[in-house]
């Protein structure tokens, strides 16, 4: 069997992020802070009004108007999935793929346990967002960008312990293509 390995990068990681950081400056300060995890409880807000009308006006969140319509915050969970796609088409490395190499090398190729760690990781990364009352993507993109002091302790606890879960989920690397 050949060895999995990963593709090179389409740009080096200092110019991929230097022009990552530049659009995010340029987002923060045409409309102000950016998060993420905000438009899921929209979303779960439009519905519990459609089920439940009468909680959802009760209710001292969701019935404020912040989270009874779509706004920008959407828009941008919108820009997030289809700039990705036109990424990957325009770099021609759009593939349907239903695991990673890292899992492959790591976990095997179970397409139900890719799924499974995915689905759990997202939502403890939302759980985790809403009991904090904000979002990693806010804290860290938007923070760094409005030169925000909260952030520098926040993104070193966050790459921290990025770094050790990737050591106990990925202990094994592929070969990276040169």
């Amino acid at each position: 069997m050949e060895a999995l390995k990963v593709q090179k990068a389409p740009l080096p990681w200092w110019a991929a992020g230097l022009v990552l950081g530049l659009v995010q400056v340029l987002a923060v300060s045409l409309s102000g802070p950016l998060g993420v995890s905000t438009q899921y409880v929209v979303v779960d807000a439009k519905i519990m009004n459609e089920i439940a009308p009468e909680y959802t006006q009760a209710h001292p969140l969701i019935s404020s108007d912040k989270y009874q319509k779509f706004d920008k915050g959407w828009w941008l969970d919108v820009g997030l999935v289809v700039g990705a796609l036109l990424a990957a088409l325009v770099a021609g490395r759009f593939k349907i793929r239903t695991t990673t190499v890292w899992w492959q090398i790591n976990h095997g190729s179970s397409v139900a346990g890719r799924f499974l760690a995915g689905f759990l990781g997202g939502i403890l990364i939302l759980v985790g967002a809403r009991f904090a009352h904000g979002c990693t993507s806010g804290q860290f993109a938007s923070g760094w960008a409005q030169l925000s002091l909260a952030a520098v302790p926040f993104t070193i606890t966050l790459f921290a312990f990025g770094m050790i879960t990737a050591w106990l989920v990925y202990p094994k690397t592929p070969d990276i293509e040169k």
